[in-house]
């Protein structure tokens, strides 16, 4: 008996380790993300002044009034780190940026449904936050969105996994793009399921089997990382 204890804590220990590293590596990954986006944006906003059109279109755009943004605050309790993830996703949102394209949903809740999108999400997909919230995010779905490619995602939320998947989505106008589709799950303290929150990266094929950022908010860029 003394033996099993001590195999057992060995092996509570090492999953222990292993999930502190997994959660490191994401928010270092997160982080290079974040901050590409916000390089991607000022350089942007560089250029802005030489491009005529442009100027006058963001001239025009600042004398609007700005709306703020919808950030999300999550009513359960998450752990640390999948706090902090928010916290860097709710950063990259903010302001006027729309580049970062996210939703989340409630496994706890009947056909697991969308309770919050950000406002990236509403640029990308065409949709608007009240469009969406409540529905399950098979809308994105289409002819031609291929069964193999859902089942993956299905798969991964019985399983309480995390998947990537590069598949066919469809805008509310019915307009296609290919979406490199990242899910992942957000925790509690005492690592519960509490959310699943997904990231929609919009991108083009150059030809020759490699996909080509179509917006900035692409996590493509760093390997196909995962959350």
């Amino acid at each position: 008996r003394a033996q099993n204890r001590t195999t057992h804590c060995n092996l509570l220990i090492a999953t222990q380790i292993a999930q502190r590293r997994t959660y490191d590596m994401k928010l270092n990954l997160l982080g290079e993300w974040l901050s590409w986006l916000e390089e991607n944006e000022q350089c942007e906003s560089d250029f802005a002044p030489y491009l005529d059109d442009h100027s006058i279109d963001s001239q025009q755009q600042n004398e609007r009034p700005k709306q703020k943004s919808r950030l999300f605050h999550p009513v359960k309790k998450l752990c640390e780190r999948d706090n902090i993830i928010i916290d860097m996703l709710n950063s990259a949102s903010s302001g006027d940026s729309t580049t970062v394209s996210f939703c989340v949903t409630d496994p706890s809740h009947s056909d697991n449904p969308v309770i919050y999108v950000s406002d990236g999400f509403s640029k990308l997909t065409g949709y608007e936050f009240g469009e969406v919230v409540g529905r399950n995010c098979r809308f994105l779905q289409g002819p031609e969105t291929a069964r193999a490619d859902v089942e993956k995602i299905i798969h991964a939320i019985k399983n309480e996994e995390e998947c990537s998947v590069n598949l066919i989505n469809y805008k509310k106008d019915g307009t296609i793009f290919r979406n490199e589709f990242y899910l992942a799950h957000l925790r509690t303290p005492k690592q519960r399921l509490a959310y699943f929150i997904g990231i929609q990266a919009a991108v083009d094929d150059d030809g020759g089997g490699d996909i080509i950022p179509s917006n900035p908010g692409v996590c493509n860029a760093f390997g196909g990382m995962v959350f």
